[in-house]
C-alpha cells in the first residue's frame, strides 16, 4: 500500500454570512491521498470543494482539524512552505511575460541559477507539449495552449502536491477530453500526488483514481468511479453521478421484487412485503416491441438519437422510467407511441440503503 501523501483529519471551515449567519463551508471533512494518487473532489457549486482545495494549499485556514503533507503538519504553514504547485481555473498567466519566462517565475523566485532554470524550463515545455513555444507571448497561444503553459508552471519547480481547481472549465468541449487525457497521462508520468476539483461528473470518472463526492460541505462517499456508479451510498450520489433511475418496489418473495405489476427476479435479501428503493441505471433496462395491450406493457414517450446510442423515456403504469440502447445498428430505433416489453437486468440493480 503507497504512503498516504496528503491527509486531512475533521477539517471544518465557517464564514460569516449577511443574512444566514455562520455558515459551515466544510463540515468534519476526513480525507487521505496516497503517494502519486489523482483524488477528485466532485460535488455542485456550494458543496465546499474548492474550499477544502483552498485549505490542502494555504489559502484558507481550517477551524477545526489538521491538514498533513507528507507526513508534515501544514494548518498553518504558509502556502509557499507546502510544496505544492497549484492550477488555477483562469490560467493566472503573467500577460507581458512570454511562456519561458511565465514558466520560470516560480523557479526565480526560489533564486535558481540561469543553467538550471533553462534545463527545468525546457525539459517540462517539451514534455506538455509546447517544445519551442518559449518565445511566444500568452495572446499569442491558443487556450489549450495557455492550459499547457499554466500546468508546465504548476510542475516545473518539482512540487510533492498538485491542486487543481476547475482547469477546464473555460475550454470547449472537445478541447476539455483532449486536456483532461493530457492532465492525466502527465500526473501518471510525472507521479505527483493529485487533487483535483470538479463539477464535471463525466471529467471527474475520466480522470481519478478515487473520487470523493461532497454535498453540503460534507463528503457523503469516496471510492473509484465504479464504487459510485454501481453501489451508491446516498439517493443524491446516485442521482449526481450518471443518469439513473430511483425505483420503489416491493419484496413480494426472497428471489423477486415487484416495480408496477412487473415481477423481477432480484435477491434483496430483504422481508417479504417490504418496500425498497432501487438505483436502476438506464442501461440495464432493455426495451423489445410488444403487442398493444400485453400485459405489464410500456409506452415509448420520447426518444434522443445520439450516435453511439439512443436515450427513451419510457412509461410503465404510472411510471416513468429512463432507457438506454446502444444496439441501434442492429436494431430499429422505436418510435413515440410504440409499446415495448421492459427487461430490467437485475445483475445492474443496486439497493439505496
Amino acid at each position: 500500500m503507497a504512503p498516504i501523501s496528503i491527509r486531512l483529519d475533521r477539517v471544518s471551515k465557517r464564514f460569516d454570512h449577511t443574512v444566514k449567519g455562520e455558515v459551515y463551508a466544510v463540515r468534519d471533512v476526513s480525507l487521505s491521498v496516497a503517494e502519486g494518487e489523482l483524488l477528485t473532489l466532485l460535488g455542485p457549486s456550494g458543496c465546499g470543494k474548492s474550499t477544502t482545495l483552498r485549505m490542502i494549499a494555504g489559502f484558507e485556514e481550517p477551524d477545526e482539524g489538521t491538514i498533513s503533507i507528507d507526513g508534515r503538519d501544514v494548518t498553518h504553514v504558509l502556502p509557499n512552505r507546502r510544496g505544492i504547485g497549484f492550477m488555477f481555473q483562469n490560467y493566472a498567466l503573467f500577460p507581458h511575460l512570454s511562456v519561458f519566462e511565465n514558466v520560470a517565475y516560480g523557479l526565480r523566485v526560489q533564486r535558481k541559477g540561469t543553467t538550471e532554470i533553462a534545463h527545468a524550463v525546457g525539459k517540462v515545455l517539451e514534455l506538455v507539449g509546447l517544445a519551442n513555444y518559449e518565445r511566444q507571448q500568452p495572446h499569442q497561444l491558443s487556450g489549450g495552449e495557455q492550459q499547457r503553459v499554466a500546468l508546465a508552471r504548476a510542475v516545473v519547480f518539482q512540487p510533492k502536491v498538485l491542486l487543481f481547481d476547475e482547469p477546464l472549465s473555460n475550454l470547449d468541449a472537445k478541447l476539455r477530453v483532449e486536456m483532461r487525457e493530457e492532465i492525466r497521462s502527465l500526473q501518471k508520468r510525472v507521479g505527483i500526488t493529485t487533487v483535483y476539483v470538479t463539477h464535471d461528473q463525466e471529467e471527474a470518472m475520466a480522470i481519478s483514481d478515487r473520487i470523493a463526492v461532497m454535498e453540503r460541505g460534507e463528503v457523503v462517499q469516496d471510492g473509484t468511479a465504479q464504487d459510485l456508479y454501481y453501489s451508491p451510498a446516498t439517493e443524491f450520489v446516485a442521482r449526481f453521478i450518471g443518469r439513473t433511475n430511483i425505483v420503489e418496489a416491493r419484496v413480494v418473495s426472497p428471489a423477486e421484487v415487484e416495480i408496477e405489476g412487473l415481477r423481477i427476479t432480484f435477491a434483496s435479501g430483504l422481508p417479504v412485503g417490504q418496500m425498497v428503493r432501487l438505483v436502476v441505471r438506464p442501461e440495464m433496462i432493455e426495451l423489445q416491441p410488444a403487442a398493444a395491450g400485453a400485459p405489464d406493457s410500456a409506452v415509448i414517450t420520447h426518444h434522443t438519437f445520439l450516435g453511439e446510442k439512443t436515450d427513451y423515456q419510457v412509461k410503465l403504469g404510472a411510471l416513468s422510467l429512463q432507457a438506454t440502447a446502444s444496439d441501434h445498428y442492429r436494431k430499429p430505433v422505436l418510435k413515440i407511441g410504440q409499446t415495448v416489453a421492459v427487461h430490467f437486468h437485475a445483475q445492474g440493480i443496486h439497493v439505496l440503503k
